[in-house]
């Protein structure tokens, strides 16, 4: 599974970018889910993620599992703006 994230620039200075973000399940390779993100993003800056499990313990030792990502291509909004993503899960 691929993870897609295509930002828009803020609607004025000093607001902030947003982010639409799709999970891409489908994808025969890689390239197929860069050129889609790419015709979809038009001009504006995109990232292309792989996503898989993992699995880590809780505090009485149980196996959870959970999601990860690593960026395979594209960069996020821009070099001078930070970037803080929180994951929150239903429990």
């Amino acid at each position: 599974m691929y993870r897609v994230r295509i930002w828009g620039p803020p609607p004025e200075p000093r607001f902030a970018w947003s982010v639409d973000e799709w999970d891409v399940t489908d994808a025969e390779q890689v390239t197929d889910v860069i050129d889609w993100a790419a015709d979809l993003a038009g001009d504006k800056p995109y990232e292309v993620f792989v996503r898989w499990q993992d699995h880590h313990s809780d505090k009485n030792g149980r196996l959870v599992p959970r999601f990860r990502y690593a960026l395979l291509f594209g960069g996020p909004a821009g070099e001078e703006q930070t970037t803080e993503i929180i994951g929150l899960e239903l429990l």
